[in-house]
């Protein structure tokens, strides 16, 4: 590989490796956090084509329904049961350069290869970080959405999806504040009132994600009883194979995730919160032509999708045992 690299330019080494780590890199980013790695394999992504991403959300009721007897007139008004979610993608772009200097500085083809390989390290690093903060993000300015807007500790204010929730109340998520009396001899009793409350119609929390101290609370409250542990489930074993552990409450996977506030819990269904992409522009790699001024080749990496919610009334929940974290 070396040799075939030796009669390159230097633009095209850089997009050459840049092209062969493309799986490296999506895998960086499904690794990054739990909820982007639970989308994967548990096939919650949505690939899209378009400049926006959107869904009709109930708003309301079908009203002309009313019993009725012989020829008694029914009720036939015009109904307004739906409206639309509307959300915007974000982009997200990584971008390798190497100048002039460095690559006089480590001629030969061994030398190169070692410092390219070192910088699509550092790419691959970067991104798994950068992820990381994503997730837990509020998606200020042009970030992804992250689960502290999408699950915000008050959700009777602010808008979402270009819908306001104070005015609409069914677009609430749960929030519950324990104020430092989650413990292990009512943690469990606590998780098991969650998830009544977001029990509607059989659906319910299909994950749940913890933060260090929740994690702990938990493990400490069923120590001394049987745990069924992640990989002892199909969709947990998925899991397990890309790095996160966890237990289960309930047969709902209990993810830790170190990213996630220490005093933190998010009861998440994944049927009404999921991952979307722009078809085509999955870490898509790109050579660029350095401008006169600058010294220097490179290529690039692309990413464009967003977290999407489509449901928030007893859907979805933060769990929070104290006001750090």
């Amino acid at each position: 590989m070396l040799s075939s690299y030796a009669s390159g330019t230097m633009d095209t080494i850089i997009h050459s490796m840049l092209d062969k780590s493309r799986k490296k890199l999506i895998m960086a980013a499904i690794k990054s956090n739990v909820l982007v790695a639970w989308a994967f394999a548990n096939n919650r992504v949505e690939t899209e084509t378009g400049a926006n991403i959107t869904n009709p959300l109930i708003v309301g009721r079908n009203s002309n329904i009313s019993a009725t007897q012989y020829y008694t007139p029914l009720p036939i008004g015009q109904t307004n049961e739906f409206d639309t979610i509307r959300y915007g993608w974000s982009r997200v772009v990584g971008t390798v350069i190497i100048s002039d200097q460095e690559e006089d500085e480590n001629t030969g083809d061994t030398a190169i290869f070692k410092l390219m390989k070192a910088k699509m390290q550092v790419l691959e690093e970067s991104i798994t970080e950068r992820f990381s903060t994503y997730l837990y993000g509020v998606g200020t300015g042009l970030e992804p959405n992250g689960l502290g807007n999408l699950i915000p500790d008050d959700p009777t204010t602010g808008s979402l999806g270009g819908m306001s929730r104070s005015a609409q109340t069914q677009w609430r998520t749960g929030a519950y504040q324990f104020s430092g009396g989650l413990d292990a001899s009512n943690i469990e009793e606590a998780f098991d009132d969650i998830l009544m409350d977001l029990t509607l119609k059989g659906e319910k929390p299909s994950i749940i994600i913890a933060g260090r101290n929740i994690m702990r609370i938990y493990r400490q409250a069923a120590r001394d009883r049987t745990m069924f542990a992640l990989q002892e489930t199909k969709n947990g074993q998925r899991m397990y194979d890309l790095g996160f552990s966890g237990v289960q409450h309930n047969n709902i996977p209990i993810l830790f995730d170190e990213d996630c506030g220490v005093n933190r819990a998010y009861f998440i269904n994944d049927k009404y919160l999921r991952l979307h992409m722009l078809k085509g522009v999955n870490m898509r790699t790109k050579k660029l032509n350095s401008p006169w001024n600058l010294d220097a080749s490179g290529s690039r990496v692309t990413w464009q999708g967003q977290f999407c919610l489509w449901k928030a009334y007893r859907t979805h929940a933060v769990l929070r045992n104290g006001t750090a974290g």
